[in-house]
């Protein structure tokens, strides 16, 4: 059989689109397996000689760890200065690339079979980082927040991009919808109550690959989709002929891609800093974040007549209702705004407020099983999972990891704070949530005593 060229072979594989199992690819995969497998094919076609088909599995290992050669263009060798991929994403996702690559090649008959197994090499899921969900407080500010777009409910100035769209697509992702289900919901797929069972359903696409799913929207969600659709800007899709429910000022689809990281971006800035920072929040983020549209009701030691968040979200509707509003300037806030400081130390205040009002976030978490062969150090590091004793949040990208706290007098590990939480004096005018925190932390809570460093950093 004669050997086919393997770029003539990759120019077909992008117009088929398809993945290693035959689904098509979506959003910005086909752009960045594109660019992967150029990369690979110049270093195993160029730099090395090996070859696409006689590559090996050593071959493709040193090429998914080492930095982009990217291929040159017109013949010229490219002198771009290239970044370290310090990223677990990176390689794994340029050796799923090879993967569906080398599937299409073989399923088309190009080759009997592929040379290496490329998703073997694959990091293991539990190597990868995770996404951090947004805790149930950030969460809920992130709420009221989308509220506060819309005009008879600002609290912080006004919004002049799309208050009423922007809100349904912030709710979206709380209700846990991706950015690709959201934006992919056509008018066709909203479906009103069914007269037996009286439930509110609307059609999405699945999180990846092809096909819809059934999803059930929380009745916050479903009115703010109601008070939408008098103000959504009307068009189709020239690809489906159907009318998408969120749309652009010109009628058209979003951008899955670029449209929710912006907009979800822009309402968590509505937000103090003190709650999180928005440039750390997506939207992959906030659906994983807890269902606060839903307001569950708590379990455990904490189950009481009313949950701390809904108890959370009437104290932020308090707040929103008493903060000052910032005077609208063409030049935006003066610097030194008597009234942004104002509003600020509400904030500042409301957080300590809320922190004094509940009992340390550790009291809440699952006990690990016991196991006499498991070191004190790391039964600890195991309660904790990386998150705050306080507050309950593990780090958000950009800002310092959690670091131990000790008890200045006995030297103990007491367990593991966030930068916010963390700066306390150890005295009698302490906060009551740092004083409760002090007299039972962590380690004492499951007994045990660490005169060393018993916490690794959360990073």
């Amino acid at each position: 059989m004669e050997t086919p060229d393997p770029y003539t072979v990759l120019d077909q594989w992008l117009t088929a689109g398809l993945g290693k199992a035959g689904r098509a690819l979506q959003g910005t995969t086909p752009a960045r397996y594109e660019a992967d497998l150029r990369d690979w094919l110049h270093f195993v076609e160029t730099v090395t000689g090996i070859g696409a088909w006689n590559a090996t599995e050593a071959t493709a290992e040193t090429w998914a760890k080492s930095p982009t050669l990217r291929a040159p263009s017109h013949g010229q060798p490219s002198r771009r200065p290239i970044a370290p991929r310090r990223s677990l994403h990176n390689p794994a996702r340029r050796l799923a690339a090879l993967a569906a690559f080398y599937a299409y090649a073989t399923t088309t008959g190009h080759i009997a079979e592929p040379p290496f197994h490329a998703a073997a090499l694959r990091p293991a899921p539990a190597e990868l980082p995770r996404i951090t969900p947004l805790t149930a407080e950030q969460a809920g500010a992130l709420a009221y927040a989308a509220h506060d777009l819309v005009p008879g409910l600002q609290h912080r100035g006004p919004y002049d991009t799309a208050p009423y769209r922007d809100r349904v697509l912030v709710l979206m992702c709380l209700d846990g919808l991706r950015p690709r289900q959201a934006v992919g919901i056509d008018l066709e797929d909203l479906h009103e109550p069914d007269p037996h069972r009286g439930v509110r359903t609307l059609t999405c696409p699945v999180v990846k690959g092809d096909g819809t799913a059934t999803f059930q929207p929380s009745a916050e969600l479903w009115d703010a989709i109601t008070d939408y659709l008098p103000h959504r800007v009307d068009g189709r899709d020239p690809a489906t002929g159907r009318r998408p429910l969120l749309t652009s000022r010109n009628g058209r689809r979003l951008d899955s891609n670029t449209t929710p990281g912006r907009i979800v971006k822009a309402v968590a800035a509505r937000v103090p800093e003190l709650i999180f920072e928005p440039a750390a929040v997506t939207p992959d983020r906030v659906a994983h974040g807890p269902a606060v549209l839903r307001d569950l009701p708590p379990t455990g030691h904490r189950a009481a007549a009313v949950s701390p968040l809904q108890q959370l979200r009437t104290d932020l509707q308090h707040l929103l209702d008493s903060a000052p509003l910032c005077a609208t300037t063409e030049g935006g806030c003066p610097p030194g705004c008597q009234r942004c400081a104002e509003r600020k130390a509400m904030w500042s205040s409301w957080e300590n407020t809320w922190k004094d009002g509940y009992p340390p976030a550790y009291l809440g978490w699952d006990v690990p099983a016991y196991d006499y062969r498991q070191r004190p150090a790391d039964r600890l590091q195991e309660f904790h999972q990386g998150r705050c004793a306080i507050c309950g949040t593990t780090p958000a990208p950009g800002r310092p990891a959690h670091t131990e706290d000790h008890d200045p007098r006995t030297g103990f590990v007491r367990g593991l704070l966030c930068y916010r939480c963390r700066p306390q004096a150890d005295d009698e005018a302490a906060p009551p949530y740092w004083s409760r925190y002090r007299q039972h932390p962590p380690a004492a809570f499951l007994g045990l005593d660490l005169h060393t460093s018993g916490l690794r950093p959360s990073r």
